[in-house]
């Protein structure tokens, strides 16, 4: 295809698929997501809706490409090398500096004004009419705040998420301040501790000059550690990583009550137990046994089990790098534990499941699984590729694809048979069921 007629086919497909998502739209009476400070910070449209779900993602990738074409190879490869940082920088000063907070919802302040109540919330601290102006603009380039009379800032759609929204407002804080440096520093990492699968030998490592793990490091500042927590929660409450997926995408009641001595279910790394309970409440007929460390077991934890399935969930204490302790239970598994660990960790994670495994028993893993390259859409594949990094600037770990999880079980033990990997509707985790094939 020449270049002009890939130009004019982008053209064609953004016009399709922005019809088809705005008759969608307007025969519901929903509007599109907007920048304006009163809009939808959102578009109201679930993934089971198919056809508009899915010509909203093609549209933010043909305009994409369009952009980029438009720009050119030269020009996007110098702004890439430019426009992260500078970004990062703008949007770490408006929320470091809480911009948002001294700017008012509805109308504007002037820089002067603006500057004086930011140095306010600031102990004082002397920021500068020109040094605030400057970042902020360049935020504006981003569409956070708008300048709708010169030198007069209002908020945009963006901006007000800063001010009201706290586990967004967090998710900004955790990447804009607390993991941009380390960032900074993986290459020089690699390059100290080659082809590590050590969660110590980080860019956050050599960033904040500790040989302490990422998550035991979180805590010794609490600040710090809340501002991850509802980072997290943020990442989390996407529709996406609802436990609903993992409800209806796994064939639960097949495994049923059977002759095993132990709990039908044991849950690994399960923390308070909230993904356990939710299955709990779905399946009747099933028993958990919830798995963690000594500090998510103390009496105010395990007493948050509801009264009516305190005979069937079960919190114990357990390091699964240690042998399993519940024999023969029907399934073992973990969820978004196995993506924060290297290979090497995961080998010895499923390797101390052997010992309480019987033929047939499964393990299920719910966890990322990357597609192969440009077999996703763009924005899935941006947000994959993305998470990939970020485990490996925290922890040293991976996101893997289908053949990287069949090659850990059997590198694990080759009496593990992966029997299927696949990804519920609807759902960013995929699940992958092994089964034992040992005695």
């Amino acid at each position: 295809m020449s270049s002009l007629a890939k130009m004019k086919g982008l053209t064609e497909d953004i016009s399709k698929q922005t019809t088809i998502l705005t008759d969608y739209l307007s025969s519901r009476g929903l509007g599109a997501a907007s920048f304006d400070v009163h809009g939808l910070a959102e578009f109201p449209i679930d993934a089971d809706d198919e056809i508009p779900f899915k010509a909203r993602q093609q549209l933010a990738a043909a305009t994409k490409e369009l952009h980029d074409i438009s720009v050119g190879p030269k020009q996007s490869l110098h702004d890439l090398a430019w426009d992260g940082f500078t970004s990062t920088l703008s949007l770490r000063a408006m929320w470091e500096f809480k911009v948002a907070d001294a700017v008012p919802l509805h109308g504007s302040i002037s820089y002067q004004e603006l500057t004086a109540e930011v140095e306010k919330l600031n102990n004082n601290i002397a920021i500068g009419v020109d040094n605030l102006r400057r970042l902020i603009r360049h935020a504006m380039t981003n569409r956070i705040y708008c300048e709708p009379i010169k030198n007069q800032v209002a908020h945009t759609r963006a901006s007000r998420l800063l001010l009201e929204d706290e586990p967004n407002d967090n998710w900004v804080g955790f990447c804009c301040k607390d993991v941009w440096l380390p960032a900074a520093h993986v290459v020089d990492a690699m390059k100290k501790w080659p082809n590590s699968e050590e969660s110590n030998e980080t860019g956050v490592n050599l960033a904040y000059n500790h040989s302490t793990e990422f998550f035991d490091w979180l805590p010794q500042d609490h600040e710090r550690n809340h501002r991850y927590n509802l980072a997290m929660k943020s990442h989390g409450n996407a529709a996406g990583y609802s436990v609903d997926h993992l409800i209806n995408g796994y064939a639960w009641a097949d495994l049923g009550p059977g002759k095993q001595t132990s709990a039908n279910i044991s849950q690994m790394g399960g923390n308070q137990g909230h993904i356990s309970i939710a299955l709990a409440e779905a399946f009747p007929q099933l028993n958990f046994v919830v798995q963690d460390l000594a500090a998510l077991r103390l009496p105010e934890i395990i007493g948050t089990v509801p009264a009516h399935l305190a005979d069937r969930v079960k919190l114990i204490m357990h390091d699964f790098f240690t042998s399993q302790t519940e024999v023969g239970a029907a399934c073992y598994f973990m969820r978004h534990i196995m993506h924060a660990f290297s290979d090497k960790y995961c080998v010895k994670i499923l390797q101390a499941l052997v010992p309480a495994l019987r033929k047939g028993r499964r393990v299920l893993v719910n966890d990322g699984a990357l597609a192969e390259p440009e077999t996703a859409s763009y924005l899935e594949e941006k947000a994959m590729r993305t998470l990939d990094l970020i485990v490996k600037i925290t922890v040293n770990a991976r996101e893997r694809e289908a053949d990287d999880w069949i090659a850990l079980f059997a590198r694990a033990d080759s009496r593990y048979k992966v029997n299927r990997i696949w990804r519920p509707k609807g759902s960013v985790l995929a699940l992958v069921e092994a089964e034992w094939m040992g005695e």
